[in-house]
């Protein structure tokens, strides 16, 4: 450690943070990068180079056939390497009750968490790029070395991370040069408390869809209500079908068939169960109730459960208000996610939908898969796992440790194919993700900053 380093970083930290720190942030919230609908993506990459480069590091924009990968190193002749990995796309920012253009990012007031920075990408993901840049900017306007060689690996994620999939394979053995990743997103409570993950879910995105066939239903054409008596209806066939795999995914979690979670795994779980506030969090997440009445089994399910989740519906004609056709659907679709369990190769989890669909006789409802991702994590005792933990024990005393978390990244792809250590997660409060007025919490940002200098300083001292 070099205290006095520390030291005059956070100082500088501190003197610059409202102007420019917080316009750092500012200028990458106001900069569009919506990966679903090709708008800002080559502006936003270049604005990451630029800042790269600015603080001397080489930086390249590697297209791939998805999205671009920015990859970046700022070489120190440090001992060790971190990776960075962060996510700077965007989802489509088109909800009607934003209090601020979502893409003129203002600083607010947000009621239950204090002064925050509204904007899209302010939850997902770009604050802590920047935040990871504004503490560079420190240790350079402090004229010292970082203490270890960072690589940017800053993706686009949106759409599945395929972009990323693509990358990883090809620039193997130039990320097996780093000791360790650290994924930058933000992770805490209103009141500041850190939420640490030590495993990620893998993640699935698809669909389901049902036509008329030899079950029954109109064929390649819509056909009049007035038959429903006698002609199978496709949109409630899926809806039948879903109830069955909800249902029957419900069974195997009850039972414990498939995957199941270690001691440590579970004594995490419990400690959890006793930290989290049912009432705060019911609040926080504008509910009324949780879908189990006990809340251990809740925290349990959130945390061990498969995740199978409905997105969306289409089917048939709606329109509003009076406006109807009175029509049998010639087919129906859901839009499906599916968030896996650390370790489970998504392989597994689709051969188990659709045998699940087979056995309900529901041979007929394809199952197109349009990514799938493998999740993964860490042992609570790994020497990187202490190292974030004692760092945020430093400035808060109690982080909250979370065993699993359903939140979904790759993270197979550093711990199973680079072969490297992970971590995730900054103490940086934000919310509204996918949503209006999504927001990061101003002071958490200001903790971040901090969080990441001491990080960076104590990771250069361990042995992995």
């Amino acid at each position: 450690m070099r205290p006095t380093v520390l030291e005059s970083v956070i100082d500088r930290i501190e003197r610059d943070f409202e102007i420019d720190h917080l316009g750092r942030v500012s200028r990458y919230l106001a900069q569009p990068s919506i990966s679903a609908l090709s708008i800002g993506i080559q502006e936003m990459v270049e604005l990451l180079v630029e800042d790269i480069e600015r603080y001397g590091g080489t930086a390249e924009i590697v297209n791939t056939s998805e999205l671009p990968v920015v990859f970046g190193l700022i070489d120190e002749g440090a001992d060790k390497t971190l990776i960075l990995h962060g996510l700077y796309d965007v989802t489509p920012a088109e909800e009607p009750n934003w209090t601020t253009p979502p893409f003129e990012p203002k600083i607010r007031n947000v009621v239950g968490v204090g002064r925050s920075i509204i904007g899209r990408g302010a939850e997902d993901m770009k604050t802590p790029i920047a935040a990871a840049m504004n503490v560079i900017s420190s240790y350079r306007a402090v004229d010292q070395n970082l203490p270890i060689n960072l690589m940017f690996v800053l993706e686009a994620s949106e759409l599945g991370s395929g972009g990323i999939r693509e990358f990883v394979p090809s620039n193997i053995e130039k990320l097996r040069t780093a000791d360790a990743v650290h994924w930058l997103c933000p992770m805490a409570h209103p009141n500041g408390i850190p939420i640490v993950p030590l495993s990620i879910k893998g993640n699935l995105m698809g669909r389901l869809v049902c036509k008329g066939g030899q079950w029954g239903g109109p064929i390649n054409n819509e056909m009049h209500g007035l038959n429903s008596n006698w002609v199978g209806n496709p949109a409630v066939r899926l809806a039948q079908a879903i109830t069955y795999l909800e249902e029957h995914l419900e069974t195997e979690y009850i039972e414990h068939t498939g995957w199941q979670p270690t001691e440590k795994q579970r004594n995490l779980a419990q400690k959890l169960s006793e930290t989290l506030d049912p009432e705060q969090l019911k609040i926080d997440l504008g509910i009324h109730r949780f879908r189990y009445t006990d809340f251990k089994d809740a925290v349990d399910a959130h945390l061990f459960r498969t995740q199978f989740t409905i997105t969306g519906l289409d089917s048939g004609f709606v329109g509003a208000g009076k406006s109807v056709k009175v029509s049998i659907p010639a087919d129906a679709q859901a839009v499906i996610n599916m968030r896996f369990q650390p370790g489970q190769e998504p392989d597994h989890g689709i051969a188990n939908i659709r045998r699940i669909l087979n056995i309900g006789g529901y041979e007929d409802i394809a199952f197109e898969v349009n990514n799938a991702y493998a999740g993964g994590g860490m042992d609570p005792d790994h020497p990187l796992v202490n190292c974030l933990l004692e760092t945020h024990k430093e400035m808060i005393p109690e982080p909250e440790v979370w065993p699993v978390h359903p939140i979904a990244i790759p993270v197979a792809l550093w711990t199973s194919e680079v072969r490297i250590p992970w971590v995730g997660g900054i103490p940086c409060h934000a919310g509204n993700k996918h949503a209006a007025n999504e927001y990061a919490q101003v002071s958490g940002i200001r903790t971040s900053e901090e969080f990441l200098a001491r990080f960076w300083e104590r990771f250069a001292t361990i042995h992995i």
